[in-house]
């Protein structure tokens, strides 16, 4: 009898983390683009420390007010992590655009790109995961990966992007 219900706690563990990833992957499917500029690669740097206990010395003295700094905390960081995807999604619907538009092929870097949007759709999932450690007081959330593919990406964009007649 344990050994059945250790089974299908792991059917419904893996079947809610499959429904996660393949939530976050959907999110990436931007079909708009929008003509605004590329975000700057030090929009999403606050992220990197808005979960960090070290400037909470102020509320040492009082758990209730320390939780609810932790919990805006936490709802401002979802906000950030939503804008962060929508940028993201947004850059890989340029990209894909400009490869499409390329003179030539390039197979190798649909495939990085591919790769890419997965690695990207699985940090997500995993720091939605820890963000639920983070409520319950057990460890710390990094983002330094998802905010550096977001760079890399922006690279990308950059470079393929052609330039317009009369600007260097």
């Amino acid at each position: 009898m344990a050994l059945q219900l250790i089974g299908l706690l792991m059917i419904v563990a893996g079947g809610s983390a499959a429904l996660l990833f393949f939530t976050r992957m959907r999110l990436l499917d931007s079909k708009t683009q929008s003509q605004a500029r590329l975000p700057e690669a030090d929009r999403y740097r606050p992220m990197l420390r808005l979960l960090s206990d070290t400037d909470l010395d102020f509320a040492a003295e009082n758990p209730i007010l320390r939780s609810k700094v932790r919990a805006q905390r936490r709802e401002i960081f979802r906000d950030y992590l939503r804008c962060l995807t929508k940028d993201y999604a947004r850059l890989l619907f340029g990209l894909r655009g400009l490869m499409v538009e390329a003179a030539a092929d390039r197979p190798d870097l649909a495939k990085a790109l591919a790769k890419n949007r997965m690695m990207f759709a699985w940090a997500l999932c995993r720091i939605e995961f820890h963000l639920q450690l983070h409520a319950l007081g057990v460890g710390k959330v990094d983002v330094t990966g998802l905010v550096g593919a977001l760079d890399a990406l922006r690279g990308v964009v950059n470079v393929m992007t052609p330039v317009a007649e009369g600007e260097y």
